[in-house]
């Protein structure tokens, strides 16, 4: 059985919890979509949203009589409670000192433990909020200074669209029959890429992908190149994809970029 935990405002972690017992705090509302939570397995804390398959939420109706949790957030230098248990421990209801130590010397142990956890954990949730942040075309790190003004680079465009193929592949493998043939969309796109971060890009060239109706195959997404310089800014190509079996071909086509821009094996 999977041990789930989440982070709820003024509480801090809460957990073990089972998948059933998890359900039944999302119906009561004591659980909302946009909480952080995790099971080990996954590589960071996740918002309940991203998490609505595996917890089996899509058909559970929240009870409008329960009131909701109260809308309280965390301020940015208080963030790392969202991987870090509530600092209240209720002793055991025993007399023996022998006990008592024990159950000190645990939760000791278990606090230095969750610590290094939480250490882990946060950094590794920021960076993907960063990187989904900027595949969805917001710039990384966005100030209000200048950003680098980057000229167009051939290979980097290579790599990058070999990322997007890559990552529209294995989302077709995974998803497309499994969901009786519909298109994965950008949550089943997410979802790979927590587990692989590689396929997000680098600051080098990243992308995005939108779902558009297709012309000739299965599926279709217009795509879009990032971090390439204002050349590329709001031009994209158009991606036609096909499975028959285990083979996905994708049939990539212009829409707005300039020829010399095409990635390889684009239509112009």
């Amino acid at each position: 059985m999977t041990d789930w935990y989440y982070h709820a405002p003024g509480q801090g972690r809460v957990g073990p919890l089972s998948a059933d017992e998890m359900r039944a705090r999302y119906r009561d509302r004591r659980i909302t979509r946009d909480m952080l939570a995790w099971h080990d397995g996954l590589r960071e804390w996740q918002p309940v949203e991203r998490l609505i398959e595996e917890l089996g939420l899509s058909g559970v109706e929240q009870d409008p009589s329960r009131p909701p949790p109260v809308p309280t957030r965390p301020s940015a230098a208080n963030a790392s409670h969202a991987a870090r248990p509530s600092t209240h421990i209720e002793p055991p209801p025993s007399n023996r000192s022998g006990c008592i130590i024990a159950a000190v010397a645990i939760g000791i142990g278990g606090l230095v433990l969750l610590a290094i956890l939480a250490a882990i954990a946060l950094p590794a949730y920021q960076d993907y909020v960063k990187r989904a942040k900027a595949a969805q075309g917001q710039p990384r790190g966005a100030t209000d200074a200048p950003s680098e003004v980057r000229t167009f680079d051939p290979d980097r465009m290579a790599d990058t669209d070999a990322l997007a193929r890559e990552l529209v592949t294995l989302a077709m493998r995974q998803f497309y029959l499994a969901n009786g043939n519909a298109c994965p969309d950008l949550h089943e796109f997410e979802r790979i890429q927590v587990r692989q971060p590689r396929l997000q890009g680098s600051e080098d060239g990243w992308f995005a992908l939108d779902p558009a109706r297709p012309e000739r195959g299965q599926c279709a997404y217009d795509v879009r190149y990032l971090g390439f310089g204002p050349a590329l800014d709001d031009r994209h190509v158009r991606y036609e994809v096909t499975r028959a079996g285990d083979d996905i071909d994708i049939a990539c086509s212009n829409r707005t970029l300039l020829p010399q821009h095409l990635p390889p094996d684009c239509r112009p």
